[in-house]
């Protein structure tokens, strides 16, 4: 009991600005590093990059068969989308299975973080800006830097990428 009221002491500090706006992004970075690592060794990422590449080749052959008119390359391009679609829902499925695995523990750390820092506001937004308040909550705070820091982290594991205008047109099939 003593050692849990010193621990809870010395880390008092940490529920007010800046050390609280800085432990936050310090839990979401550390916790998006985690999870995009994970799926990173769990995806094979050059399958999904190629079914990311032929998901755009499908969307810009239906696009083209729309604009001829021809209703053949219509039906082959709707027939090839769907073969697509059928891919992504498979990777998508692999993907949720990962998230899911990180559900729980998640749960657990916005326990402790909820009890910890309580509903106090930690941060401040700089200007108005639709749907993020000025004043920001742990929680609202958390939610921010996550969504930050994952686009970054995601593309540093080669997670996501982007698709060249030419990849796309090109007809090698």
């Amino acid at each position: 009991m003593m050692l849990h009221a010193l621990v809870a002491l010395e880390l008092d500090f940490l529920k007010t600005p800046p050390f609280a706006t800085y432990s936050i992004l310090v839990i979401a970075i550390g916790l998006g590093l985690i999870t995009s690592f994970v799926n990173a060794r769990m995806t094979d990422l050059s399958a999904y990059r190629k079914m990311m590449l032929d998901s755009a080749k499908a969307q810009h052959q239906m696009m083209e068969a729309a604009k001829s008119g021809n209703q053949r390359a219509i039906d082959k391009a709707q027939k090839k989308q769907q073969e697509v679609m059928g891919q992504q829902s498979k990777m998508s499925m692999d993907r949720m299975k990962i998230s899911l695995f990180f559900m729980i523990p998640f749960l657990l750390i916005w326990q402790l973080l909820g009890s910890f820092f309580g509903n106090i506001i930690i941060a401040y937004f700089p200007f108005e800006f639709p749907l993020i308040p000025k004043e920001l909550s742990v929680a609202n705070w958390y939610l921010l830097c996550s969504f930050a820091s994952s686009v970054i982290i995601s593309r540093l594991l080669g997670l996501t990428f982007e698709i060249d205008p030419e990849e796309r047109t090109n007809k090698d099939e």
